[in-house]
């Protein structure tokens, strides 16, 4: 949440033209310290991205789509801060310094996203 951004975006489809969310992040393949543990020619030709290999829109990376996206309206964030995961540990994982994490893959996307 904290280091992707939704992007509203376009795709072409057998019944047409459809709007989608997309969840991107800057292309991460300028990055000086791209994580040794993501095979970076995969993602990218020198300092580009490879639009073979992945999607991108307005030179963004796509790591996601949102099916059936909405704005959260207020009750949905209080269920969110109530709930006994999230509520809990999103804020705490937010705020931990990058050099301490250690919780896998999701340390590997912030270190790949941020």
């Amino acid at each position: 949440m904290k280091y992707a951004k939704v992007k509203k975006i376009t795709r072409e489809f057998k019944e047409g033209n459809k709007d989608l969310f997309a969840l991107v992040i800057d292309n991460p393949c300028k990055k000086s310290d791209f994580p040794e543990k993501v095979n970076k020619n995969y993602f990218c030709i020198g300092n580009k991205l490879d639009d073979e290999q992945v999607e991108i829109q307005d030179g963004k990376l796509i790591i996601g789509m949102l099916h059936k996206a909405k704005y959260c309206e207020p009750s949905d964030l209080r269920k969110i801060y109530a709930n006994k995961i999230t509520g809990r540990f999103c804020p705490y994982r937010n705020r931990t310094p990058i050099d301490e994490l250690k919780s896998g893959m999701g340390d590997v996307f912030i270190k790949l996203a941020r």
